[in-house]
């Protein structure tokens, strides 16, 4: 059982054995949060997406008393394993910066010029659809380039 590993488990793994799990179960308490998160706000619409919250109070129980056990498993197992050299150790201006790099990206690849992979592009396009992106792709640089 997970939950008792005892911590003899240290030198079990070498350094990139260490790393790859460590990588893996980051994203696997990243979305187990997300999820967490998920499940606590309940209903959530955004302009693209929409979440409709169709659990049960005893489900919403349930799946939380599952989520805590899954993320103290995680801790056992870091503890286990020792692996420390996968905490990952951000700060929000990075994230930031990161975010806005990949998104602009994104929307460069949006672009009118660049749909003509998905089918004929109306050449009205180029005149409604770009300014848009090119004045977000413009913030996002802003967001990007913040001291």
């Amino acid at each position: 059982m997970i939950g008792n590993l005892n911590k003899d488990g240290k030198g079990m793994l070498n350094l990139y054995q260490k790393i790859s799990l460590g990588i893996t179960l980051g994203i696997l308490e990243d979305e187990l949060r997300r999820l967490q998160s998920l499940i606590h706000i309940g209903e959530q619409r955004n302009l693209f997406s929409q979440i409709t919250d169709d659990l049960k109070a005893e489900e919403r129980t349930l799946l939380q008393g599952k989520i805590e056990r899954l993320i103290n498993n995680l801790l056992s197992l870091k503890e286990c394993f020792d692996l420390r050299h996968s905490q990952k150790d951000l700060s929000l201006r990075a994230m930031v910066k990161a975010m806005a790099v990949y998104l602009q990206v994104e929307l460069e690849n949006k672009m009118s010029k660049r749909l003509k992979g998905y089918g004929e592009v109306n050449p009205g396009l180029q005149e409604t659809l770009d300014p848009k992106l090119s004045e977000m792709i413009t913030i996002l640089g802003q967001m990007e380039s913040i001291k």
